[in-house]
């Protein structure tokens, strides 16, 4: 699947999350594995940069498909 171009006449493209969730365990995972000390600060930290990171990368994946958005919204409002 090409991420700058989204297929949104597909019924599978047009499922896919362009943002992802973000689990507890996913977290606690990260923090065991990627933190030297771990407490408040460090924790709050990294939590705040992976949902920047993943903001950052929906917005990007959006403005690459907004044409491809604007399309399919004008042609879905006119079937209807």
């Amino acid at each position: 699947m090409d991420w700058d171009n989204i297929d949104l006449t597909s019924g599978y493209e047009r499922e896919q999350d362009f943002l992802t969730g973000y689990s507890f365990d996913t977290l606690l995972l990260e923090i065991s594995c990627n933190l030297r000390d771990i407490n408040e600060k460090t924790v709050r930290d990294h939590c705040y940069n992976e949902l920047n990171n993943r903001i950052r990368e929906a917005k990007e994946i959006f403005e690459a498909n907004l044409n491809n958005i604007l399309k399919e919204s004008i042609r879905y409002r006119n079937i209807e």
